[in-house]
């Protein structure tokens, strides 16, 4: 691929990168560390997404100023994740909470890349 102008392009417009050139946008997760067997023993699992991307999204509310991490695809003990969660990320329990109608896990802040970290080390 040329970057420079032909006569019929326009100097002054972006030039456009073929898809199959372009970088990914975010690193890929890397797989998960233990077994379904080994994550059993811990009481929960977090199941990975169809793109086997870890299950956690970062919601803006309050015209963009306030954060809320959700973690959604949780099997197994729902409470003892959310206690796990506290204690390993050093957040106050009033800021964690499990949803009552959707059961997903509602960190208030930004703690997306801390809760990333924490659920690959745990191996999932």
């Amino acid at each position: 691929i040329s970057t420079k102008p032909s006569s019929r392009q326009n100097p002054n417009q972006k030039q456009k990168v073929p898809p199959h050139l372009r970088q990914l946008n975010r690193a890929p997760v890397p797989p998960p560390a233990k077994t379904p067997e080994e994550l059993v023993s811990l009481g929960y699992i977090v199941r990975r997404t169809p793109s086997v991307q870890l299950p956690i999204y970062r919601r803006w509310q309050s015209g963009g100023t306030r954060q809320v991490i959700l973690i959604k695809k949780v099997d197994g003990d729902r409470v003892r994740l959310l206690e796990d969660l506290v204690g390993g990320l050093n957040i106050a329990r009033e800021d964690a909470r499990i949803n009552p109608t959707t059961q997903h896990i509602e960190l208030k802040g930004d703690h997306f890349d801390k809760a990333r970290g924490w659920l690959l080390e745990r191996g999932f």
